[in-house]
This record gives structure tokens, sequence and C-alpha cells, in this order.
């Protein structure tokens, strides 16, 4: 009786051994011919075919195939791309199709150091096409089209300060100018009508931010952002800068390479450490260290480069400060001393400049273009608002408010603007306080600008 109770499940049995034995022959088969494999051999080949000595020929067969990874702790990141992309580091495959291309200028990005996806982004651990490109459901940092890599120059690098990155610094100097600043705020300085810009790489992809640029309420009903007329090439570039604004925090080592040596860059320094109160150049400036103008004909670059690192070193007794330079900031502040003596960089100081001209720079620097259009001229639609339905231009300001009363309102901002209809939604675009980002100095300096707007010569009835 038990015999025949056993009898019964002998086919069960079978079949099962079977669709067992089938499981493990697929999953063999599956390891087995895995596609970083195959690229793997199809490098072995090549390497078999390029050698041109017995000795190269055996250390070509014996190559294993394994998954080959970079382990990157301080960025928190393993890489496994050189898996399939095995020839990144040989000159001789320039030229050759992926995944066996030869990366080149590797040399100043070395993998050991940076791996691959901090700069082309993408899912660095994994092993297949669809999943290591980042282009799969649930993977929020696919990889950067190869338009846009330059992005990723932003992390480590100042976007006005690349030379390898001339759209990024395009990018950044758009931004700028066209006054995204009076509605945005990247790195704490900016408007509130819209929203942060600083982690808004991370959160949108090429595409969607182009769209949103050139069409606004296509991607985001409602919006009060004008359309931007931007060229194909400028639209690339903003984009570009705002793929850049990813939010990451990078440990000191790659933190450190945000300058690159340069004179622009050691002007930059100059005017924000306010090297200018204790010395002098073109006869403005204090008088507490000596005049600059000369310096580079008195002094080799590399005392002036140690004067930077450590003043006592060089000028015992100096009341010159030890600023705490880093090695690239020392010696951009020695390349733009040096370029003073010949001219080809231009310090605009700000105690030659003029309070309008003052006003100017921070009519600039915060974006006020945005709404009130290039030199307050005004035109960026405003729909439902009382004022022709667009932001009001600044030309005539003066003839509207005192200073004191412009003061006022700029620093309290106008959250309420009167519609034109009130069925309708109300204005998008508003006023935001600026009393707690713009300074006082730069205060007086934008309201003396805003009253200079005025066309010369009308009270006098021309």
């Amino acid at each position: 009786m038990h015999r025949q109770s056993l009898q019964k499940f002998y086919g069960w049995f079978t079949a099962l051994g079977l669709l067992v034995g089938v499981l493990v022959g697929v999953g063999y088969y599956r390891d087995e011919y895995r596609p970083w494999k195959d690229y793997q051999r199809r490098f072995i080949r090549e390497e078999i075919r390029r050698a041109a000595t017995p000795e190269q020929r055996l250390l070509a067969q014996s190559t294993a195939l394994q998954v080959r990874q970079i382990l990157l702790p301080e960025l928190n990141r393993v890489d496994r791309c050189t898996t399939c992309h095995l020839a990144v580091e040989d000159p001789s495959y320039g030229g050759y199709p992926q995944p066996l291309a030869y990366h080149p200028l590797h040399d100043e990005h070395p993998f050991d150091k940076f791996g691959c996806t901090i700069c082309h982004r993408g899912q660095g651990r994994a092993t297949t096409v669809e999943d290591a490109h980042g282009k799969v459901p649930h993977w929020d940092d696919p990889m950067l089209p190869l338009k846009f890599i330059q992005a990723s120059c932003g992390q480590c690098h100042e976007a006005s300060d690349n030379p390898a990155a001339p759209q990024l610094a395009r990018g950044e100097q758009l931004f700028e100018t066209v006054g995204c600043r009076g509605c945005h705020k990247l790195g704490g300085v900016g408007g509130i009508v819209g929203p942060e810009l600083d982690k808004v790489g991370a959160r949108r992809s090429p595409d969607w931010l182009k769209q949103h640029f050139l069409e606004p309420a296509a991607v985001t009903p409602g919006s009060g952002m004008p359309p931007q007329k931007f060229s194909e090439t400028d639209a690339d570039a903003i984009v570009l800068f705002m793929l850049s604004q990813t939010g990451a925090e990078l440990p000191v080592f790659y933190a450190s390479m945000k300058v690159i040596p340069s004179a622009a860059q050691g002007r930059r320094l100059f005017q924000q450490k306010g090297c200018i109160g204790c010395h002098s150049l073109g006869g403005q400036g204090g008088k507490v260290g000596p005049a600059l103008d000369d310096v580079a004909s008195r002094r080799k670059p590399e005392w002036i480069v140690q004067h930077f690192r450590d003043p006592q070193t060089v000028s015992p007794g100096t009341v010159m400060p030890r600023f705490g330079f880093t090695e690239a900031e020392a010696r951009a502040l020695t390349d733009f001393l040096l370029h003073q003596r010949d001219q080809k960089v231009a310090l605009d100081l700000p105690s030659l400049m003029t309070p309008i001209d003052r006003g100017r720079d921070v009519f600039r620097k915060y974006g006020c273009a945005g709404c009130h259009g290039p030199e307050g001229k005004g035109g960026v639609p405003n729909p439902n608002a009382k004022t022709a339905q667009q932001v009001p231009a600044l030309t005539y300001v003066a003839d509207g408010y005192t200073k004191a009363e412009l003061r006022k309102l700029v620093t309290n901002g106008q959250r309420e603007i009167a519609a034109l209809d009130p069925q309708r939604p109300v204005p998008p675009l508003y006023m935001p306080p600026w009393g707690s980002t713009i300074k006082d100095a730069e205060m007086d300096d934008l309201v003396a600008y805003l009253f200079s707007l005025k066309p010369k010569g009308e009270d006098l009835g021309f």
C-alpha cells in the first residue's frame, strides 16, 4: 500500500526534477552569456589580433572574464562601467566604437580618483546597458547626453572659470543677465516668486528644462514665467547650467578644485577679500601696504605665491594676516597681479564707480531685469495685472516715489498686485521683499540707479 502511494508521485518528482534541470541550465546560460562577458570576449579577441609578440598574445589569452569595479569611498560610489568599457585608458583604441573606445583627457580626471558616474551620471553598480545608463524606472539620475556633459564640471569648478567648459560659462552668464534671480533663489540669493534652483539639476531632465525655458506654461500650467527667446545654442547653454545645480556636497579634495588659477579668478578674489583696503592700484585704495601696480617687476612669481600662502615667511613682521588661501587661490591672485603689469585684466573697483554705476550692477546682480526688463524698460507679461497686464517699467519711477518710499518698497516687497478682473486668477508675478538680501549700501546705490532712469531734460519740458 505504501509503495503504491509513492508510485503516484513518481511522475511529479520526475517533472519537478526536469524543471529544476531546465532552470539550472537557463541560469547557467544567462550567466555565461551576459552582455558584459560578450564585450570582454570581443576585447580579448581584439587584443589577440593586435598582439605584436608571443608574450602579448599569451597575456591577452589569459585575460579573465570578470566584473571590474572602481571603489570610491570618498564619493560613496562603486563604478562598474569599466566592466564593459575596457579600453578607456588605452589611446590606441581611439576611434573604436563603444564600448571599446578610448576616453580622451582621462589624465586630468584619473579613474581611480573620479570613476565615471560623477561626470556621466548613471547607475554605477549596474552591469547591464539599460541599468547602467540609468534609463530605467525608479532611477532618478540617468546618464547625461554628451551635449550636456559640461554640466558635471560645475560640481567641482566655478562655472565661469573653466576654459574646458565654455557652454557652462555661457549658461551662467545667461542666467545672470536675463534676470532669473529676480524670481528664483540660487545659492541663497534671489527672489521667492519661483522655486529655488539649488537642486533643480537633480530633479529635472534636459528636455523638461529646455521646454520650460522656451514655453513655461506648457510644462507648468499657470506659470507666470514668460517664455524666453533663446537661440538653440543659448537654450542648450542655460539648460546645461541648470543641470549643473545638483546640490551635491563633495569631499574636500573635489571641492578644493572650485578655483582654477587664472587672472580673472584672481581679480574676483582680490575684490572679495578686500585687498584694496590696504593696498592701492591705479592710485586708488589703502596705504597700509605697498602699492601693487608694479609688484610684478619687483617680485618673482614664486615670492608672490608664497606671500599669499604665508606672508610671514617672506615678509617677517608684516601686518598682513594669513588668509588661508588654497594653493589654487594663491596662484590665481598671483596671476592677477602679474597681468596687472600687462594691463590685460581691468579691476573695476567699487571706489572708482559712481553710485549709479554701482546701482546698475546691483540691478543686474539680483536679477531685477527678469521682471522689469533690461535697464528697467519693462515688457514682461503679468496676466491679469492692472498695469497693462505686464510688470511696470521703471523709467519714470522717480515721478511716483520719493527715494525713501522706493527704498521701502524694494525692502518690504509688494505681494498684492492689483488684478484687472477679480474673477480671474491673481497676477502670478509680484515684488518679493529684498530687505534681507540686498545690503544697505547696495540699496542706496540701487535707488540712485533707478532714479537715474528717467530721461534727462523731461522736467524742463523738452
